[in-house]
């Protein structure tokens, strides 16, 4: 009995998807089959601002003292500290 409700749903999936396929209009079709170009021409990396140096500096400097400092409480740290150290 269930193998039966089996293949009646399986045929039932079938013919719903057909019909969708059908309603669908040629232009329709054409665009959803289209794929977008992907660009030949690849980017380096960027290199590391002088904010990123510095902060990462400051995270390493925390990080050595004391193991469980965030790489946030290192960003305000390095915020208040930064603008001096630039002009130096």
């Amino acid at each position: 009995m269930v193998y039966y409700k089996m293949r009646k749903t399986v045929r039932r999936a079938k013919k719903s998807a057909s019909r969708t396929k059908s309603k669908m209009s040629k232009k329709a079709m054409r665009r959803s089959s289209k794929k977008a170009k992907k660009s030949t021409k690849r980017k380096g990396k960027k290199p590391a601002s002088n904010w990123n140096k510095y902060m990462m500096a400051v995270y390493k400097s925390m990080k050595s003292k004391d193991s469980s400092v965030k790489l946030g409480d290192a960003m305000k740290a390095a915020k208040k500290t930064y603008k001096k150290a630039a002009t130096v």
